[in-house]
């Protein structure tokens, strides 16, 4: 427990929230992270301003100072002196600490590999309430915060730092507040971002307006979770202490009990999955000594398929004890160089019992296909054959078939991926990062070889930025959804079919889609326009304690969310688990689909609607964007427009909604906010943004 300050200093005063709802400020900046400090000093609210204070190195050599307690996590006292890395140390002021902003702390400590800093700052809370402050955050590489002693987040992560990487909620009480962060460091870039947000106190209009003038923030996911909740609750499974489930596959076996492979290279069998009451259900361990596995495949009750590092592995259960007692590699034809970066996911299998993986590229740079096969889809005959499939793969977590037998992946922002995206897989085709090109000259695609494929044209066939820049469609496959970064998800994840048939909800046949880094699930729907797949993406499910990494449907029709962040970081404060989302049966007011029509869009609801607030052209503010197609990391979105609705025609039965806007254009996404909608009943969206991803025109 942080004790009290033994020395006075010049506290940060702020004036405390003397204002009602009704005479909240809204402070415009040019930014963003700005206005939110902005117009929390405008409300007497802390802004996070002023002095902060840091102490360090201390020790961080093979990454022990992630759990050690050093001094300032017991005491706070600016006028000790401590035994440092390198000699004695004591706090120090921090002058201008940039909020809102990544923050290089090799300014601080030039040499500071292997080392831990603490900031620190004390915040005063004036009034008689206490208040709830969400704090946007991101480092590289390791980060803990404390308030009041409280541990609100404890991320062993290795990653660079990028902003919003991690979300906790500052429970502020009148008077003193002590806010304490902790950043290591492995080796290279030393760096931490932190910023405030609106509380959940701030009237809507002020978000609104927030909304409107920057977009949604993921810190948006704490209201939402509430809302959410009432249609879709949330149940934890509690683990035994020796289980470190870091989930990178999960699935039922025909007896109903629920199989999880994890990065630690296990598989733990889930016995009673669906009861509510924990003392029955159990965990065992099923098999070990896996080299992080990151998916699976059930094919009967003695029998999972899991796919590790180096090989796809079929695991038997001969005796029929709950262990696997067989491990037969079926196949390791793909390369393993040692890159950190080289991921498997998979396998999918297909009707007559083939397996497609997916394999990751290394991390950065020419080297990121060292190894034979990275960046493709590899498809993998019962029998242990190894076929190159479709390549231009970055990252890709997730590959599954959807009910009719159709192949899709995900892929990961990053060189030659613009933001996250869902893929239609298809044999030989190519989607875009060029590390995969390397191999074209040992596949059946040979005709194909290229070193590389012309770059630097938007998306919707526009010159790009560079003064020598191309013009023209990008002369790959187009994703069939687009996921905006930021505002859908970071790190998108395995994508799953509703085929419950109405168990989960309104949803039956659309596609849900995990978050690792928001903690999220979003929600997808496909319709085929000229022969090709696109459609829309839509914010699902927030809140979730952990990185949703893994989906499976049970018998009952809830979903189970396996999750991990070792590494990649992620919203929510654990480290690792596995939870259950349940359909209360309480059908929530949504946008149901988003179609393409000749002159517009067509959407279609959950609820009747109101009519009088369906029918105004201005309830549908829309937008629309693209992305450049080139290697640098990531794309911001490139060409914003404000689009116009000229008509908006309700149907008769007040299910549907069809807007004209004219215009209408290939290789953008539309961005939309329905705003001040109302079911009959007086029910307003849960979530108000859609996102179409249009390649295609009718």
């Amino acid at each position: 427990m942080l004790r009290s300050l033994l020395i006075p200093f010049a506290f940060l005063i702020f004036s405390g929230n003397l204002y009602s709802q009704e005479k909240w400020k809204y402070i415009p900046k040019s930014s963003r992270q700005e206005t939110i400090r902005a117009t929390l000093k405008a409300n007497g609210l802390p802004d996070l301003e002023g002095k902060w204070y840091w102490i360090g190195p201390f020790d961080n050599t093979e990454n022990q100072g992630f759990e050690k307690e050093y001094p300032p996590e017991k005491e706070i006292d600016l006028t000790k002196k401590y035994a440092g890395k390198k000699g004695t140390i004591q706090w120090k002021e921090l002058s201008k600490f940039p909020l809102g902003t990544v923050y290089d702390l090799k300014k601080l400590i030039p040499d500071s590999d292997d080392t831990v800093v603490y900031l620190y700052q004390e915040i005063e809370l004036k009034g008689k309430d206490p208040e709830l402050i969400p704090l946007k955050l991101g480092s590289d590489d390791s980060l803990s915060v404390w308030v009041n002693g409280k541990r609100l987040l404890h991320g062993d992560y290795v990653r660079p730092c990028q902003p919003d990487q991690d979300e906790v909620e500052l429970a502020l009480k009148p008077g003193k507040n002590q806010l304490l962060l902790k950043v290591g460091n492995a080796a290279g870039d030393f760096a931490v971002y932190v910023n405030p947000e609106l509380p959940k106190s701030a009237p809507g209009e002020i978000k609104n307006r927030l909304a409107a003038a920057f977009g949604a923030s993921s810190s948006a996911n704490f209201s939402a979770a509430s809302a959410e909740a009432q249609h879709y609750r949330m149940v934890t499974i509690q683990q035994p202490a020796d289980c470190v489930l870091e989930v990178g596959g999960l699935g039922f076996r025909p007896d109903g009990k629920l199989l999880a492979c994890t990065r630690r290279g296990e598989v733990w069998l889930i016995h009673n999955p669906l009861e509510e009451d924990q003392s029955k259900l159990k965990m065992t361990r099923f098999a070990t000594g896996l080299h992080e596995s990151l998916g699976l495949h059930v094919e009967s009750n003695s029998v999972v398929y899991v796919c590790q590092r180096p090989e796809l592995t079929k695991l038997i259960d001969h005796s029929g004890t709950g262990v696997a007692d067989e491990f037969v590699t079926i196949c390791d034809k793909w390369g393993c160089s040692g890159d950190y970066h080289e991921f498997v996911f998979g396998p999918a299998r297909d009707k007559d019992g083939n397996f497609f993986i997916t394999l990751n590229v290394g991390f950065g740079g020419g080297h990121q296909a060292k190894s034979p096969w990275r960046g493709w889809a590899v498809k993998v005959s019962p029998s242990g054959d190894m076929e190159p499939y479709a390549y231009g793969l970055r990252s890709p977590n997730g590959v599954n078939f959807s009910p009719e037998g159709e192949l899709f992946y995900t892929d990961n922002q990053g060189e030659w991926v613009a933001t996250n995206k869902l893929h239609h897989l298809k044999k030989g085709e190519f989607y875009g990062h060029q590390a995969s090109l390397v191999w074209l000259k040992d596949s059946q695609f040979i005709k194909n070889a290229s070193d590389k494929v012309p770059s630097g044209m938007l998306y919707d066939g526009q010159k790009g930025k560079a003064a020598n820049a191309p013009s023209g469609f990008p002369n790959l496959t187009p994703p069939c959804v687009w996921f905006p970064y930021g505002r859908m998800g970071q790190s998108v994840t395995e994508p799953i079919w509703d085929t419950t048939g109405g168990k989960f909800g309104p949803f039956t046949g659309q596609i849900f889609v995990g978050d690792q880094t928001k903690s999220t699930i979003m929600r997808v729907t496909l319709e085929k326009v000229n022969g090709n797949y696109q459609g829309a993406c839509y914010p699902f499910r927030s809140g979730f304690q952990c990185g949703v990494n893994r989906l499976a449907f049970a018998s009952d029709g809830s979903i189970f969310a396996g999750q991990t962040n070792r590494g990649w970081g992620s919203v929510g404060g654990k480290p690792y688990g596995l939870q259950r989302l349940i359909y209360t049966g309480v059908l929530p007011f949504e946008i149901h689909e988003l179609h393409l029509l000749k002159e517009g869009f067509e959407f279609t609801f959950t609820k009747p609607l109101d009519a009088a607030t369906a029918s105004k052209p201005e309830n549908f503010s829309v937008k629309s964007f693209t992305y450049e197609y080139h290697s640098a990391y990531g794309c911001d979105e490139m060409d914003t427009r404000a689009e116009k609705v000229e008509s908006v025609k309700v149907a008769e039965d007040r299910k549907s909604v069809r807007i004209s806007v004219p215009n209408l254009k290939k290789g953008r996404l539309y961005d939309f906010h329905l705003k001040d909608i109302k079911s009959e009943k007086g029910d307003s969206l849960v979530h108000e943004d859609a996102y179409y991803t249009l390649n295609e025109l009718k």
